[in-house]
């Protein structure tokens, strides 16, 4: 019995301990790889053996499978310092040392084979077949075809034999694609579970909620959206009433007064426009704009703790028209609305899951009767 028993397990101590691995290795990019969900994964061998461990360090760049890949096929010595390299590159304009350098072109020319026709099967096509590797990733592998191609498929090209997701990717694009992909070739797939009451064990369920709270903002970001506060996520502008955001401006009002206010600067080091310049094409000049990635990933995270949040814009450019033309810009990024433009500020409203502020019609009603 007690062998039966040990069979049924999907999940073992061993598994957890490389999931873990795996969640480190996701923390790295936690901040970087917006629009992007942070991932992090670990490849280990049948003789218990870590042979690549990597994360996604910044969108367009390869995911977390491929740059573990990278390590366990010998492209690059480690696919964490390979992925850190891009995410300190990004964050430093491009300014960085000479061995940092050498990473990045690295990685970049790796990239580009990879991006290009044939490139999974060219990098990884059997190089793993005779090692019996197991894939620790904290989220489902992507199945559709970006930047990149999808990272299933490159799992399969290099011959994994097993693959650990820690949560299941609900975006519309993958929600069980990559699983599929991985099965429909043999792959033996198993998926934490973020159930106390029905994981194989404490661990696994702390794993698996580890891996769902890492993806979090992303998931309530990418999931369809119904109606919520009486207003559709569709189209905010139509459905967002001058009643509605009175209330908005309102409640930002007093919270300025009460100095809980959060505020968000383009940071100093993004690209700006330039206002003296009168030939300048404002819509198109800002549509250009390098939106920073970290920046736009903290203002997400702040508008579902928040739902509004005053972005200071006088950094980026010095005309109220363009700072209008910006915030729209962020706003439709991150599904948002602009309540409110006064100079080179813009106060951006997103309802949170569930909602915390009451913008419904009885609501508006009362807030105009007391202001009468």
């Amino acid at each position: 019995m007690a062998n039966d028993a040990t069979a049924a397990i999907k999940i073992s101590s061993d598994d957890n301990s490389y999931m873990s691995k795996a969640i480190q290795a996701a923390s790295f990019g936690v901040g970087n790889t917006f629009p992007n969900p942070a991932v992090g994964c670990v490849l280990v061998s049948s003789n218990q053996e870590v042979i690549g461990v990597g994360f996604h360090p910044k969108a367009g760049y390869p995911h977390a499978e491929v740059f573990a890949l990278f390590e366990a096929c010998g492209y690059v010595e480690s696919g964490i310092d390979s992925a850190k390299a891009i995410v300190q590159h990004t964050k430093s304009g491009g300014q960085i040392d000479a061995d940092l350098s050498e990473d990045v072109a690295t990685a970049n020319e790796l990239l580009e084979t990879y991006s290009s026709e044939g490139g999974a099967a060219q990098l990884f096509k059997g190089k793993l077949a005779d090692k019996d590797v197991t894939a620790y990733v904290t989220l489902e592998p992507c199945c559709h075809y970006g930047k990149t191609p999808p990272c299933a498929v490159s799992l399969v090209q290099a011959g994994v034999t097993r693959v650990v997701v820690g949560f299941r990717d609900p975006n519309p694009k993958v929600d069980g694609g990559g699983v599929t992909i991985l099965e429909n070739e043999g792959i033996t797939v198993d998926i934490m579970i973020n159930d106390e009451s029905i994981a194989e064990s404490k661990e696994e369920f702390k794993n698996a909620k580890a891996c769902a709270n890492i993806v979090s903002a992303f998931v309530k970001r990418i999931s369809p959206q119904t109606q919520e506060n009486g207003i559709d996520p569709a189209d905010y502008n139509v459905s967002m009433s001058g009643a509605k955001r009175s209330i908005l401006r309102s409640t930002a009002g007093r919270k300025k007064m009460e100095g809980s206010m959060v505020e968000f600067t383009w940071p100093k080091s993004s690209s700006t426009v330039d206002a003296k310049d009168k030939t300048v094409d404002m819509e198109e000049v800002i549509g250009g704009l390098e939106l920073n990635h970290a920046w736009m990933e903290a203002i997400d995270g702040a508008l579902w703790s928040h739902e509004i949040i005053l972005l200071r814009l006088s950094n980026a450019v010095r005309k109220k028209k363009g700072a209008k033309i910006l915030g729209e810009r962020i706003a439709e990024e991150l599904n948002a609305h602009v309540a409110q433009v006064v100079g080179h500020t813009v106060l951006l409203y997103r309802p949170g899951r569930p909602p915390v502020l009451d913008l419904s019609e009885p609501a508006v009603d009362l807030i105009n009767n007391l202001n009468e």
